[in-house]
């Protein structure tokens, strides 16, 4: 009798792989963290490497740390040491120098010295770095503290095309183990952000034979660099797509991670093509830098989901309060009451959903919120500031005259001139603000320029050099508040052209608040509430009047899962790792 046969068993169905598709209009040059700041490339990279840190909600949290550097936590020390004569420290003046007689620097009390060969105590910062112990690059070697100490040697080289700010000011930076990189500063650099110093690791036992200039063109470090994020750049097709793979060293794989298998990123410079590869499902996600032209291409019922996350920009009016010498128009905007009857007379309701009523968004963790002074649609109330400041319409031109006021020859019109760039957003708003200013009987005529022009270096440019009576432009939010764009040691004027206070704006109480949130520890009670005080003073006497928060708009189709677009986050492929396609 034959034995009954056994079924052979039914194989089980191969999981079709999980490729998601990312559409960009530009293709980046390089991928060299130090040959591109391109914002394609940093999409990319949101693939290959994962931190350092991330910049999230305005605050940054660690990604292959195992802390955050702090100084409650002592990973970060402010010590005293003795300065003496040859050492490099930062003097009074804001420079890194040689210590020599007659440089004047700040002791360990505060006080400014002049040196005289006598050494000097001096305060300088130690911040150490701890990487997580699971690190390795995407060809398996361990990633050490040396590969950090590697990428600041390459930072630190003459043939890198990078800014040497923080080089300049870093004392020593060195591996203390296989896992612990020590930052020290130069003596007297009091680095508020210290826990930033840390360098981007970069392969030294793959690239250390090369050459920092040789870096710049070769294949390895631009075309297919090595990371340890969750994927690894499998091809590179140019004018075409990218395509980067699952890591399998990637440091979170335990975790279940990344959910995807591929990432392919395709180069589409037609926002039109672009739209209709989007809508015929052969792009997942178009990225935010893309989806203004795209949507422009778009039908007007949108098969697509659509994520928006306020951009990193203020958008912002400002006073030319203090003209540069030369530039002949009356003094508009040197009383307070006339900026604020401005502020009234603007609807920025109308130009945007968001309103802001100083230099940081309602989410920052340093918003003031109830100490700020706000400036509602009200052009009843703005036109009765401007009355009591004496610029009223005497004869029925619906144009405000001057009466009364001291510098100023009684019968001058209200008449401005107000530059903005040629951007869309930019000039919609400008003519929108335009016709609420004529309802208040101020007139305007807007005036475009190309951004090279407008932002130009003074004597010459319109805002540098303090030659405008109003400008629209926008400023970035950082997880640091930038009050010192309106310190009146800020403004722009021979010898120093690119500072950025360009209204001109002086004003003792703001100095002294923005100077102690300077002078502050990011995490000490002190320098919350110095920068609260800034944005109070800010919000009440209006150097520039803030009018909206620009929005970022990141396209995807519905079977997207993850995407979580962050204000200060460059790419809102932050957590690629974290993406999922739905079945």
């Amino acid at each position: 009798m034959q034995p009954t046969p056994v079924p052979s068993p039914t194989p089980s169905p191969t999981p079709k792989p999980k490729i998601l598709t990312v559409c960009l209009l530009d293709e980046p040059d390089s991928l060299y963290l130090y040959g591109s700041d391109s914002l394609a490339a940093q999409h990319i990279w949101q693939a290959i490497y994962d931190g350092p840190l991330d910049s999230r909600t305005y605050a940054h949290q660690p990604v292959i740390f195992t802390d955050l550097p702090s100084l409650a936590n002592g990973s970060a020390v402010v010590e005293t040491i003795t300065a003496q004569a040859g050492d490099h420290v930062l003097a009074v003046g804001g420079e890194v120098v040689e210590l020599t007689p007659g440089v004047t620097v700040e002791d360990a009390g505060g006080q400014c010295v002049t040196f005289d060969g006598t050494p000097i105590p001096m305060v300088r910062m130690i911040v150490t770095f701890t990487l997580r112990p699971d690190l390795h690059w995407a060809d398996g070697a361990p990633i050490t503290a040396d590969d950090s100490v590697f990428s600041f040697e390459l930072a630190a080289d003459p043939a890198t095309p990078i800014d040497k700010h923080a080089i300049l000011r870093t004392a020593d930076y060195r591996a203390a183990n296989a896992r612990t990189v020590v930052w020290s500063g130069v003596p007297g650099f009091l680095d508020h952000f210290y826990y930033l110093n840390f360098y981007h690791p970069l392969p030294r036992h793959a690239w250390g034979s090369v050459s920092a200039a040789s870096l710049l063109n070769a294949e390895g470090s631009t075309r297919r660099p090595l990371g340890w994020g969750a994927f690894v750049i499998r091809e590179w097709v140019r004018g075409d797509h990218l395509t980067a793979a699952r890591n399998p060293f990637y440091f979170r794989a335990a975790e279940g991670l990344p959910h995807l298998d591929e990432i392919v990123f395709r180069f589409i410079p037609d926002p039109t093509k672009l739209a209709q590869e989007l809508l015929a499902g052969r792009c997942d996600v178009v990225t935010h830098d893309a989806a203004a032209p795209v949507l422009a291409a778009l039908p007007n019922q949108l098969p697509v989901e659509m994520f928006t996350a306020p951009d990193s920009r203020w958008e912002l009016l400002a006073f030319g309060i203090s003209p540069a010498p030369g530039y002949e128009r009356p003094d508009f905007f040197e009383d307070v009451r006339v900026r604020q009857g401005i502020a009234h007379c603007i609807d920025r309701q109308v130009l945007a959903e968001r309103v802001l009523h100083g230099y940081l968004p309602p989410d920052h963790p340093l918003y003031a919120g109830g100490a700020l002074t706000t400036w509602e649609y009200d052009p009843v109330a703005g036109q009765a500031l401007l009355a009591n400041a004496g610029w009223y319409d005497d004869d029925g031109d619906s144009v405000r005259e001057a009466h009364n006021i001291p510098g100023i020859a009684d019968g001058t019109p209200f008449q401005v001139v107000y530059h903005t760039t040629d951007d869309p957003l930019r000039v919609q708003a400008a003519h929108l603000v335009r016709e609420n200013l004529a309802e208040c009987g101020i007139q305007s005529s807007v005036e475009t320029l190309p951004p090279e022009m407008l932002f130009a270096s003074g004597p010459e440019g319109a805002l540098f050099g303090r030659r405008f009576d109003l400008a629209q432009f926008s400023w970035r939010i950082t997880p640091d508040p930038l009050c010192d764009l309106f310190l009146s040691s800020q403004i722009p004027d021979a010898g120093r052209w690119g500072k950025p206070n360009v209204a001109g704006f002086l004003d003792d109480e703001y100095d002294s608040a923005c100077s102690a949130a300077l002078a502050a520890f990011p995490d000490s009670a002190e320098y919350a509430a110095a920068h609260i005080e800034a944005q109070r003073i800010f919000s009440e006497r209006l150097p520039a009047l803030p009018l909206f928060q620009r929005q970022k708009v990141t396209l995807a189709c519905a079977a997207v899962v993850g995407l979580v677009p962050d204000s200060t986050q460059p790419s809102e492929l932050w957590n690629i790792e974290q993406l999922d396609l739905r079945p």
